[in-house]
């Protein structure tokens, strides 16, 4: 999963395009990349209006963020369970995003995995790159959860082990 972008492609009143060229934030950038450089997974988005969506979805322009304190997880959970077994039981969830989007992640998937978790903007930009660069990325993204899961501090500092 990733999060949608604040900034988006300019389009006309109701014209809509596929929501991974609507969202032009380097974050979303980032993020789509390492998402794709994972082999053999289903990217999803989540968007702050349209719930979770997948790249190629239509969509409009519009201006609205995951606010964390009005998050409707029985939508999500419809729409996950909408999309099959194959997405709503899947065995491993990787969230590239930050704590907002991962933590309504993990409301439809507790078992989700945050490789991005406690760690600064900055980090998180290196990370999701690293990620995508990585000769297995999702060793890559699986370390950086790993890492998360350690005290307070410990996922910021360099890995010997890691990507």
């Amino acid at each position: 999963m990733i999060p949608c972008s604040a900034a988006k492609l300019r389009l006309p009143p109701d014209e809509k395009v596929p929501a991974e060229k609507l969202y032009q934030g380097p974050y979303f950038t980032k993020a789509l990349a390492a998402a794709r450089a994972i082999p053999d997974v289903t990217i999803l988005i989540l968007s702050g209006l349209h719930g979770f969506i997948a790249p190629g979805t239509p969509i409009a322009s519009y201006e609205k963020r995951l606010d964390p304190r009005h998050v409707d997880h029985s939508r999500h959970r419809v729409q996950v369970d909408a999309m099959g077994p194959a997405v709503s039981h899947a065995p491993e969830v990787i969230a590239l995003a930050g704590r907002d989007y991962a933590e309504a992640t993990a409301a439809v998937w507790p078992h989700t995995l945050r490789p991005l978790s406690r760690a600064g903007i900055g980090v998180q930009l290196q990370r999701l790159t690293r990620i995508a660069a990585a000769a297995d990325p999702r060793a890559a993204a699986l370390t950086f959860a790993a890492e998360a899961n350690q005290p307070p501090g410990f996922a910021d500092r360099p890995s010997h082990r890691g990507p």
